[in-house]
């Protein structure tokens, strides 16, 4: 008798006929929407330093800051282009494999994101830089393995070992 009378109290709390679900005009909806940078009208060309490798995907619409060569033979080039760090992480992702560049292990947070790569002799890193929600610094260093004084290593590039990580992805 007793389980009946809970029974009974339970059903008269939470068992009706009508529906229980909320009223969706009371819950709030959260999305997120990246940010949409305007597509420059017509693409500029840049004239890249010949230390960048020929065969790497560059970004369209480049404005080279900087370009030095470390004493241990880095290339260190700078260059800002008018992308959201986002789009700039997928253009990484997408181009630099396509053209035979294997990435690494990376890194994401909110506003920088880093992958090395190698691509033959060539091993390398490159950092992408959040300044504005349409604006991204850039930042490529490479060096040649093989080049006398780099030891096959470099205190910026580590000697590559491949990542051993299941994902594809070099950001994680």
């Amino acid at each position: 008798m007793a389980a009946a009378v809970m029974t009974l109290a339970w059903c008269a709390a939470g068992c009706s006929s009508g529906s229980n679900k909320a009223d969706p005009s009371s819950t709030p909806v959260r999305s997120f929407t990246p940010p949409t940078c305007p597509t420059p009208a017509a693409q500029k060309p840049t004239r890249w330093p010949s230390a960048v490798p020929a065969d790497m995907p560059k970004p369209p619409n480049a404005t080279i800051t900087d370009s030095t060569t470390t004493s241990d033979g880095v290339h260190i080039t700078k260059f800002t282009t008018p992308a959201s760090l986002r789009d700039a992480v997928l253009f990484v992702v997408g181009k630099f494999p396509k053209a035979g560049y294997i990435l690494g292990r990376g890194d994401a947070e909110v506003s920088e994101a880093d992958a090395p790569f190698v691509h033959g002799n060539v091993r390398g890193l490159v950092r992408m830089l959040a300044q504005q929600p349409c604006n991204t610094l850039w930042l490529v260093a490479t060096v040649n393995a093989n080049s006398p004084g780099t030891g096959g290593g470099s205190p910026l590039l580590p000697t590559h070992s491949p990542s051993s990580s299941p994902s594809p992805l070099p950001f994680g």
